[in-house]
């Protein structure tokens, strides 16, 4: 009788792990390019692509949006989570712009790398197991806005990981590899 219980604790482990590493190859496929979903997740707002451009002196690459009731353009960056570019793109952002630093659900004034990589990590372990709509990524936004422009504040960049969008993605991805 003692021997039942302990064969079915390894049974639920052995197949939580089956499982899990089914699931571990979809959460570690990296999309390199998350424009679409930032240019979705933009417009469904009202935003408006502007340009592609760089950030001054660098070959940062930055998306510019206009917004209804904004002056100025708003520019949205995708850096590494590692945040090695946030220097240079700090030191080259437009004067009086707010910066926001975007992952997943949160958001921050300033880069909190340890902050990012619990965020991250905690959705790898969630999609893992398919408890998240959100695809961890190994890139944060950084949002420019102007500071007369509340905008920025009202967008659910949420749906840039939505496990969809990444979906979406890799099948464009692998249509066009073909």
């Amino acid at each position: 009788m003692r021997a039942s219980p302990m064969h079915l604790v390894f049974a639920i482990i052995l197949v939580g792990s089956l499982v899990a590493k089914d699931r571990t190859t979809d959460v570690l496929i990296e999309s390199s390019n998350l424009e679409p979903a930032v240019m979705r997740a933009a417009r469904s707002h009202g935003w408006a692509l502007r340009d592609y451009t760089t950030i001054a002196d660098t070959d940062v690459p930055a998306l510019v949006f206009h917004a209804a009731g904004c002056a100025q353009p708003m520019l949205v960056v995708l850096l590494s989570v590692a945040f090695d570019q946030e220097p240079v793109v700090r030191s080259a952002r437009e004067p009086g712009y707010v910066l926001r630093y975007v992952y997943i659900g949160r958001t921050w004034d300033e880069p909190r790398r340890l902050a990012v990589f619990v965020e991250r990590l905690k959705y790898a372990a969630l999609a893992v197991f398919g408890l998240t709509p959100y695809v961890p990524s190994s890139h944060v936004l950084l949002v420019e806005a102007p500071p007369d422009c509340q905008v920025a504040d009202d967008v659910d960049w949420r749906t840039v990981w939505s496990r969809d969008a990444s979906s979406a993605r890799r099948t464009d991805a692998e249509e066009t590899t073909r």
